[in-house]
């Protein structure tokens, strides 16, 4: 069901959301604060729901203030390949806004989450106010681009069994909790499809590196919860060279 944008406050969102500290939104004075107030609105989203879809045309940036917002691209033939994820914090839709086009990916509710708008009225308002905040998206951009970088290194120099153990030792810092026996659990954000595509193969592939990993002790997978009985076992079978 479609969720209404909340009503908008007397102030503005980043002086009083949990995440406005390391957002590209903390760094505005008082004036450009009172300029993102007057076109700025906050919604929920349920799990799977659309934040911007893509092709669509852009209408301003998101900021994620909570839960986790996946970041995609459709092929021609309509296949779905999950990019990266969004957490709070992270401004997100910003690169199409910035070249004038229509959105290159889509973004979409994970789970149960909250995304902030600024319209394009107020955003381009702000970066002729205050240079602060285009440098924050300068350097987030530079950011993205350096983790893309990673990410192709990565796809060329590891096996496809080392590419999901690094992901998984990412998604643990995010998701995953210590447990009473020293443990870790995680809850998976994606589907085992979805980390198929992050890895860079197919669901097969995933599922037979899955069985392997549990044959070795290292992780347990139950649907989408993960059980890793020692996390430096875990990142210690990076430095074991597997055959991709």
């Amino acid at each position: 069901m479609l969720q209404r944008w909340y009503p908008r406050p007397e102030a503005s969102a980043c002086t009083s959301c949990h995440v406005g500290a390391r957002s590209d939104w903390c760094g505005l004075d008082e004036d450009a604060h009172a300029v993102l107030a007057r076109g700025w609105r906050r919604r929920e989203y349920g799990a799977g729901e659309l934040v911007f879809a893509q092709g669509a045309e852009n209408d301003g940036v998101y900021c994620v203030s909570g839960g986790t917002v996946g970041i995609r691209r459709l092929n021609d033939r309509g296949n779905s390949v999950l990019l990266c994820l969004a957490y709070p914090g992270d401004s997100i839709g910003y690169h199409s806004f910035l070249t004038g086009s229509e959105q290159r990916t889509s973004a979409e509710a994970l789970g149960p989450s909250v995304v902030c708008h600024i319209d394009r009225v107020t955003i381009s308002e702000l970066l002729s106010r205050s240079p602060t905040l285009g440098l924050q998206l300068l350097r987030r951009s530079i950011r993205e681009t350096e983790q893309a970088h990673d990410m192709m290194f990565r796809q060329a120099t590891l096996s496809n069994r080392h590419k999901l153990v690094y992901l998984l030792l990412v998604l643990v810092q995010r998701h995953g909790r210590r447990n009473s026996n020293g443990s870790q659990s995680l809850d998976l954000p994606v589907s085992r499809r979805d980390l198929a595509s992050m890895v860079g193969t197919r669901h097969e592939t995933i599922s037979r590196i899955i069985g392997r990993l549990e044959a070795d002790g290292i992780a347990v997978f139950s649907g989408r919860q993960v059980i890793i009985p020692d996390l430096d076992t875990l990142a210690a079978d990076l430095e074991v060279l597997v055959p991709a």
